[in-house]
């Protein structure tokens, strides 16, 4: 499954002591699942951003939407979209957590949006950044369908390397991630490969351009022809500017993320718009 979040490299200070959780986090959570729900009044989970292997949040509360609309002359394809909310913190200087809602808009105009997954994603910083020839960290995440009609999805749980490197003014960024869905509803057993890259030029914080490729290759072992491959390619705008740059205030940092990826294979969408926000608020 095409997942992720958040593609900035935003590396963190030296040493990874184990940090309590803030008790402020455990005991907020009920008032950030209502913040997600209102949040969320016409928005499925977004299928693309890539994931960084140094977005560890620690000492700020970061709050998140992301979207994805497809655009395809087939009616089965066309006018689909996604969108997820979220809430997540650095926990530890080394772990990454974070709460989302997903929603889903089918096909056609007529179709409701329809909240259809609650998601716990968590990413484990493995070595410091800066300190190896490239950055990794692990990538969990557990998707709970929330839907209980025919056409609830299956629940499913995502794991894998995201993987970073800095090249002179470039940052470049992969993650290799594999799917096993869960559960009476699983349309098929076994584990589902995909993969997403991403290559940004640091021109300027508030506008860097970069490409971004997005793959999900099937089930491992039963891989379909490549032409029946998801594989999208395309050019995405990225930035970030701060808070009191913008007269908002004197802390925070608000991030953006807007790309148009082309379909390269028959059984991807011909064009997908994705985007992404989010607001920084440091604590």
């Amino acid at each position: 499954m095409l997942e992720g979040q958040g593609s900035a490299l935003d590396p963190q200070g030296a040493g990874r002591p184990l940090d309590p959780i803030p008790s402020w986090v455990l005991g907020s959570c009920p008032a950030l699942a209502v913040v997600l729900v209102l949040l969320a009044s016409s928005s499925a989970r977004a299928d693309y951003g890539v994931v960084s292997p140094d977005a560890i949040d620690f000492g700020q509360l970061v709050i998140q939407h992301d979207g994805d609309t497809l655009y395809d002359r087939r009616s089965s394809t066309g006018g689909a979209q996604g969108y997820t909310v979220s809430v997540g913190t650095g926990l530890t200087r080394w772990w990454d957590f974070v709460v989302e809602l997903g929603y889903d808009h089918g096909p056609g105009n007529e179709q409701p949006s329809q909240l259809t997954q609650a998601v716990a994603e968590s990413t484990f910083e493995l070595v410091e950044p800066g300190s190896t020839f490239v950055d990794t960290s692990i990538y969990v995440e557990y998707g709970q369908t929330v839907m209980r009609s025919h056409t609830a999805g299956a629940n499913e749980v995502t794991l894998g390397p995201a993987i970073g490197k800095d090249i002179g003014p470039t940052t470049h960024t992969l993650n290799l991630f594999v799917t096993r869905l869960l559960g009476p509803d699983q349309g098929s057993p076994g584990l589902d490969f995909s993969y997403a890259w991403q290559s940004r030029w640091n021109v300027w914080g508030p506008l860097s351009p970069a490409i971004e490729m997005y793959g999900d290759a099937g089930t491992l072992g039963h891989m379909p022809r490549f032409s029946e491959q998801q594989l999208l390619i395309g050019p995405v705008a990225l930035g970030s500017v701060g808070l009191d740059e913008l007269g908002l205030g004197s802390a925070g940092r608000l991030k953006y993320e807007i790309g148009w990826l082309f379909g390269a294979t028959r059984a991807t969408a011909a064009g997908t718009l994705r985007w992404h926000l989010e607001l920084e608020i440091p604590f």
